[in-house]
């Protein structure tokens, strides 16, 4: 049993009391309650510490918040934030009261917990360990439905691949890519190698890269190229909410889904374009990728298959498509590597503010700082415009 006693050889805290807190972490407010049986619920992924409270209230209702918990309560606040900081520790002798589990889902959950940090394991291979080869569906539900992740480290569960899949808090994927890469681990190969790389070369970004994170450029839910070139030109010059709200009009042309096709677009009066925000010169760019799309002057399915320079070449042909936007489409959409847009704003920035320049980088400067970067200058940018989230350095 994983309540109230620990894996063999594992001596267990023991909790006197319950309640409910929350505290600070590296990653954001992290709320837990316990019950004299152990620790019931954890939460975190909102980075607003109230709306962490509120949402423990609703999961642990029994449990009264505690300001300042002590004994064992306090231990587990203060090894977390420890864990979280990058101070690793397996959580494993921390008693946790899962008596509302089924006794499958306890024996999935108490193998989970003798997986140390840094290490992973599959659905399917979780279902094996538990006693029921097949059943990696049903060990997916469980992860999901884990009521006390991290401490039942449910982030060290991936696909048969390595892949990483949904996390049972929010912040989703991109928390739990966070968590492990805390721990050391990435699942692509190449991002490894760069990572290694950019800190193995630059003392500066060696400091960044842990407080970022993991390199994560493409969506969850990646779009055709098609859709990305379209909102990248309606974004031009607009807020991001402004951009959104005339994005939404556009597809609202057609099913609202997805944004009218080539063909689709064509045959839509001008004026109707420009009911739905788009100003006259962006109603030309549109028109114009529509265009080159339809009448394949412009393969979109055959970019991935170019050179970054031949890519960029094909891309400006598009009015309203210039080379930043190219660099943009070939990090963030195509995954290259080692792309340096020297003329971005926000990178010119973080440059700054991260190497101590008197003010904004220039290209030159910015050429320069990322030679050692080579070949993974996209990454570098990536982690320096990251840098700015954290206020600089």
């Amino acid at each position: 049993m994983i309540s109230g006693a620990g894996s063999k050889g594992i001596k267990m805290l023991k909790f006197t009391d319950s309640g409910r807190c929350v505290f600070p972490t590296d990653l954001g407010p992290v709320g837990f309650s316990w019950t004299p049986r152990g620790v019931d619920r954890l939460h975190f992924g909102p980075a607003d510490a109230e709306r962490v409270a509120a949402q423990l209230a609703e999961l642990a209702p029994n449990c009264p918040p505690v300001k300042r918990p002590n004994g064992t309560a306090a231990d587990v606040v203060k090894r977390v934030k420890a864990h979280l900081k990058g101070r690793l520790d397996s959580l494993q002798d921390v008693p946790v009261d899962l008596s509302r589990q089924s006794d499958f889902s306890r024996k999935v959950l108490q193998k989970l917990r003798r997986v140390g940090p840094g290490k992973t394991r599959t659905y399917g291979e979780l279902a094996a360990l538990a006693g029921r080869p097949g059943a990696a569906r049903a060990v997916g539900r469980i992860m999901g439905a884990n009521p006390v992740p991290l401490i039942v480290p449910c982030h060290r569960c991936v696909g048969s691949d390595g892949s990483l899949t949904g996390f049972s808090t929010e912040g989703g994927i991109w928390l739990k890519a966070r968590l492990l890469h805390l721990e050391g681990y990435e699942p692509n190969a190449e991002y490894a190698r760069g990572i290694a790389h950019l800190k193995r070369r630059d003392p500066k970004l060696r400091r960044v890269i842990p407080q970022v994170g993991p390199y994560r450029p493409l969506p969850d839910k990646p779009q055709p190229p098609y859709d990305t070139l379209m909102t990248a030109i309606i974004h031009q010059q607009l807020s991001v909410k402004a951009g959104r709200t005339i994005a939404g009009r556009v597809r609202a042309l057609t099913d609202g889904s997805r944004f009218p096709q080539p063909e689709e677009l064509l045959a839509i009066d001008e004026k109707m374009l420009r009911g739905a925000g788009l100003s006259t010169q962006k109603t030309s760019y549109v028109r114009d990728l529509a265009a080159r799309v339809a009448d394949g002057r412009l393969q979109l399915n055959r970019l991935r298959h170019l050179d970054d320079q031949a890519v960029i070449a094909a891309l400006t042909e598009v009015r309203g498509i210039g080379e930043w936007s190219a660099q943009m489409h070939l990090i963030f959409h195509l995954d290259r590597l080692d792309v340096l847009p020297t003329g971005d704003l926000g990178l010119q920035n973080a440059a700054a503010k991260l190497y101590g320049l008197p003010e904004a980088a220039t290209a030159a400067q910015l050429t320069e700082l990322g030679e050692p970067w080579r070949p993974y200058r996209s990454m570098a940018s990536y982690y320096l415009w990251r840098s700015l989230d954290l206020g600089g350095l």
